[in-house]
């Protein structure tokens, strides 16, 4: 018995050390013989004494080695942690340049706010149509690339980003007249001329806001959020220290808020093209044809679907307006609050879809099993932290639902009507902030196809549901509920498919651990 208790300590020893080989032979005077096939990722399960066969199995269980997944997963909380919260943070202080300016202008008059409302409303309808898709591009096709490949991509980008800022900057500045008719501004409006002054002074920066768009989008897609927040900040400190410099001081009025803008644009963006110049060498001119014609065509594939995207998402939230505004000024301005909430706080969990986009794009193609355990991972991390952040900024307003809807509208009849529609509201916040998990996956899997498609699909029943559903407020968050449910279910039954992109992702069975799973060692005695 003794040779066999030490038999024993000596397979245990050598099987928990990392450096045992998959087969163990020991052979011993007294001609008992280990022999030992170890299992992939198992570890000790039973010893038995086998009295027929007299011999010692030892049964391994099929249980995976947590340590090695334990650190991949904590990498990539850290990376997800790192990319998320800077964009966070970004995210949440996008409107403080806003309610800055608009309170400079209140200063003005009210034809010069409502001039520059107007104006911004039309360049955003024309300009999300083209950015967005350069900013939701770049990022995954840049993610997981280097050498020349990485350069050609990032110089093409920048490239058409310089083309596309420029076309815009001279449609703003020659067509302006014609844009402001496109949000029902005339010329015998109070607010024509500021607007059409805003307007042109601010078309001199859309190139370098366009470069800076798509230059965040590289940062992000290597997985840094942090440099875009830098100079993000920098340019809007840089804008509102100009803001009341070119309009009071020198006396340009709506004109020099316009000027400050540009000129903050073209600050930031030529030293941020430079500290990217310093991190990933790119070339505007020179480039390997081979390579930038492979960039171009990547681009304009995907390119052309998100713009798809855009357009299936801007035609939604505009026949929504476009019906609210139907329904009468309350109705209206009840959808406008509701719409803020229900909306633009969500938009906070767009700092999940850029991390997640950029983790899941580097991995792809899922061709390994360190690729499929990361995706996994990232794929289950973005859902529960989307729905979390979701469920807490819903938490938030319905503790404090009364003081903000009075710190919004002092009209009891809006408030009321905003009350009335608010759990249908609140519904499509989560769907919302879930969706935006959803969308930064498929667009990480570079599955361009399926994200525009669920974005029409949820855009034709939500126009759909807006006509043929009763003409009320309820009826049109009823809608706007379809909408992002419609995504996020789209998008689930895509990610979870096992097909394209995320083959493999789901595994195709649950193997049991079980003792005919995994062979027994045995110990035989040759006596």
């Amino acid at each position: 018995m003794i040779k066999y208790a030490l038999l024993t300590i000596a397979l245990l020893l050598c099987y928990n050390f990392p450096s045992t080989k998959s087969f163990l032979h020991c052979n011993f005077k007294a001609h008992c013989r280990i022999d030992y096939q170890q299992p992939t990722n198992t570890k000790v399960g039973s010893l038995l004494w086998h009295k027929s066969t007299n011999s010692l199995l030892l049964h391994a269980s099929s249980v995976p080695i947590e340590n090695e997944d334990k650190l991949l997963r904590n990498r990539l909380d850290r990376e997800f942690f790192n990319i998320s919260v800077p964009a966070f943070v970004g995210f949440a202080t996008e409107p403080l340049l806003s309610i800055v300016e608009g309170i400079y202008v209140a200063r003005l008059g009210a034809s010069e706010q409502a001039g520059m409302g107007a104006s911004n409303f039309a360049q955003y309808s024309v300009a999300k149509l083209y950015n967005d898709p350069l900013l939701k591009t770049t990022t995954s096709l840049v993610a997981g690339k280097s050498g020349e490949e990485l350069s050609a991509s990032v110089s093409t980008a920048i490239i058409t980003a310089m083309f596309i800022g420029v076309v815009q900057s001279i449609g703003y500045a020659l067509f302006a007249q014609q844009i402001l008719k496109l949000v029902s501004v005339v010329p015998s409006s109070d607010m024509y001329l500021p607007a059409l002054q805003y307007l042109r002074w601010k078309a001199l920066g859309v190139p370098a806001s366009t470069v800076l768009i798509v230059t965040n989008g590289i940062f992000r897609g290597r997985g840094d959020t942090q440099t875009p927040l830098y100079y993000n900040t920098l340019g809007t400190v840089v804008n509102l220290v100009l803001d009341p410099l070119l309009m009071f001081t020198a006396g340009l009025g709506i004109s020099g808020l316009g000027l400050a803008f540009s000129l903050s644009q073209w600050l930031i963006v030529l030293p941020l093209l430079y500290l990217l110049y310093q991190k990933t060498p790119f070339q505007i001119v020179g480039l390997e044809m081979n390579f930038l014609r492979k960039a171009l065509v990547s681009y304009l594939k995907a390119g052309s679907l998100i713009f798809l995207r855009t357009v299936a998402k801007i035609s939604t939230y505009t026949m929504a307006s476009s019906a609210a505004a139907k329904l009468g000024t309350t109705s209206m301005a009840a959808y406008s609050m509701t719409f803020s909430l229900g909306f633009t706080a969500s938009q906070l969990c767009e700092s999940l879809a850029v991390a997640a986009q950029a983790l899941l794009a580097r991995d792809m193609p899922l061709d390994s099993e360190r690729k499929v355990k990361s995706a996994r991972h990232v794929v289950r991390r973005s859902l529960q932290l989307g729905l979390l952040v979701t469920l807490c900024l819903t938490s938030i307003t319905i503790l404090n639902l009364n003081n903000i809807l009075g710190q919004m509208t002092k009209s009891a009849e809006v408030r009321a009507a905003a009350l009335h529609v608010m759990p249908i509201v609140l519904l499509t916040q989560i769907f919302k902030g879930v969706s935006s998990s959803t969308g930064g996956i498929l667009l990480g899997g570079l599955d361009w196809t399926w994200t525009t498609t669920g974005m029409i699909l949820a855009s034709v029943l939500s126009i759909a549901s807006i006509q043929l559903l009763p003409k009320s407020l309820y009826g049109l968050w009823i809608a706007l509920s379809i909408f992002t449910s419609t995504q996020v279910l789209v998008a689930l039954l895509r990610i979870f498919s096992n097909s394209g992109p995320w083959k493999g992702l789901v595994p195709s069975k649950i193997i049991e651990s079980d003792n005919s799973a995994v062979p027994p060692v045995s110990y035989k005695s040759t006596n």
